[in-house]
């Protein structure tokens, strides 16, 4: 597993179906899965499978990796009498 450290400038590129569907550049993460959240959020209502690629400009590394991302569970709806 690469390292990542909270220092490290990471731009992340997430494509869906040979379509980008977020982008961004940012620091603070500690791991991949710090990561994936940041993409989650990004991506909104995309559910399926994500192509996402992080590179670390501080490090010089890059990573290509698939995520599936499943729909949100339903929410609970509260009924008054």
């Amino acid at each position: 597993m690469t390292p990542i450290s909270s220092s490290d400038i990471l731009c992340a590129t997430a494509s869906y179906k040979g379509r980008t569907v977020a982008t961004f550049t940012s620091d603070g993460f500690t791991s991949f899965a710090d990561v994936y959240r940041a993409i989650r959020c990004a991506v909104g209502s995309v559910v399926g499978l994500v192509q996402l690629s992080v590179l670390n400009t501080s490090r010089g590394w890059r990573a290509c990796r698939s995520l599936f991302i499943s729909p949100a569970a339903p929410g609970v709806q509260l009924t008054l009498f």
